[in-house]
């Protein structure tokens, strides 16, 4: 590309798309997905299927033991979580002095492919929880509730939140 024969203008218009460009591609970089890491959230605030069927489960035994509890089965239960599930995949680690080398352990399945061999699931930590049941003002009701969800579920009590309902 031959830039003696532009304009000045037109020069400087030229580096400044230039630089614009340069800068796009390092905001790019940096903005995506890095791959081969072996704890992976499901990122960008979306929540996976894995983790959403994990919240819905522990709502699920929360209710049912609320409804148990109250006698009433007009009971509404949210369960907040602190992320996404987290996967750990099997690897080789070698550490040659402060560096250390990471190789992840594939296996080819039926179709050929070769997928990350998956060493544990990690549920998300439960932030709190919410419960709305009849019954839920009267402080007896509230503490064989709290008493059981604590234990139930190893949170602290201070993180369980029941009101009644009218």
């Amino acid at each position: 590309m031959k830039i003696s024969g532009m304009s000045e203008k037109k020069k400087l218009l030229f580096l400044v798309l230039l630089g614009a460009v340069g800068i796009l591609l390092v905001l790019c970089g940096f903005f995506a997905p890095s791959g081969g890491e072996n704890e992976e959230n499901s990122g960008n605030g979306e929540i996976s299927f894995h983790t959403m069927e994990y919240i819905e489960s522990i709502e699920n035994k929360i209710r049912s033991i609320t409804e148990k509890i109250t006698g009433s089965t007009d009971v509404s239960v949210i369960v907040s979580a602190e992320s996404g599930t987290e996967y750990v995949y099997v690897s080789n680690e070698e550490a040659d002095g402060e560096a250390l080398s990471r190789e992840y352990i594939t296996v080819k399945n039926e179709s050929g492919r070769y997928e990350l061999v998956l060493a544990k699931e990690v549920y998300p930590e439960i932030k709190g929880i919410s419960i709305a049941c009849p019954g839920g003002d009267d402080s007896s009701v509230k503490l064989k509730i709290l008493e059981a969800v604590s234990v139930a579920l190893g949170i602290s009590k201070n993180r369980i939140c029941i009101v009644g309902t009218k």
